[in-house]
């Protein structure tokens, strides 16, 4: 059994620039996705001090080209703090980070409590999602041998979450018209990813409810209030420091991230 303790640790000194892990010692890496979790929630605590209260949550390896790239048969989670979540447009400093992975995504703010009294499924979160807004995740990996460390490294290093951008809430949204959404991604006005979220399992609110259950068998409710990013809708971007990052929704709407130069 790995020392949780010793892996939030570890991981907590390898966000530092200049102190990324190669792979964890075999004392603190954990055996299976329990152990990966409870690592996680271990680290969030400490994360906490600095990034402010968790406000919500990222879900990862929704589409089967994430998951076959770190061998996974399921997607996974990770908490977003409220000193890391940003109003579009946003900027971020490359000097802070190891990688600087962008992803387009759709992201939801729940308006009531997805409880453990039944087996949820997209059909039935839709009445408990308050708000719906284009996201920006930027995603960075405390391992510089990523993604080759595998995913129970990857879900104790808080599912490779780093910050999110918000753009404004989509005004008079339908399910439909949301899995239906494209998203083009350029890269200093160059097109450098495009994508639409019916790339996600099941849809955005298909990861909704994927998420409320994976809590749910956790002992933890998806709480009204929470923000929930649903993962990416097209191929991860490794972005460049003074890049200026654009994705352009079909809602309309933009989300506009700015990379600090070194």
């Amino acid at each position: 059994m790995s020392d949780k303790s010793a892996t939030a640790q570890l991981l907590l000194q390898a966000r530092k620039p200049g102190k990324a892990l190669t792979a964890l010692p075999k004392s603190a890496l954990p055996a299976d996705k329990a152990q990966a979790y409870a690592a996680q929630a271990e680290l969030v605590s400490l994360l906490s001090i600095h990034s402010g209260r968790p406000v919500g949550y990222k879900v990862g390896c929704t589409n089967a080209t994430a998951r076959q790239m770190l061998a996974l048969d399921s997607p996974f989670s990770g908490r977003c703090f409220e000193k890391e979540l940003s109003a579009s447009p946003a900027t971020i400093d490359a000097g802070t980070l190891h990688m600087i992975g962008i992803e387009p995504e759709i992201a939801v703010r729940i308006g009531k409590d997805l409880a453990p009294s039944k087996n949820w499924q997209r059909a039935d979160v839709i009445d408990h999602i308050e708000a719906v807004m284009p996201s920006v995740e930027v995603v960075e990996s405390r391992f510089s041998s990523w993604p080759l460390m595998g995913f129970l490294s990857a879900i104790a290093d808080n599912g490779v979450h780093r910050h999110l951008v918000l753009g404004n809430p989509v005004e008079n949204w339908s399910a439909d018209s949301i899995e239906q959404t494209a998203v083009t991604l350029t890269a200093n006005g160059i097109t450098v990813r495009e994508g639409v979220a019916s790339n996600v399992d099941g849809g955005p609110f298909g990861v909704v409810a994927w998420l409320a259950n994976h809590l749910n068998a956790m002992g933890t409710t998806l709480a009204a209030g929470e923000i929930v990013t649903t993962g990416v809708m097209t191929d991860i971007y490794d972005s460049a420091p003074g890049e200026t990052i654009v994705a352009h929704y079909d809602l309309p709407a933009v989300v506009e991230l700015q990379v600090k130069p070194l």
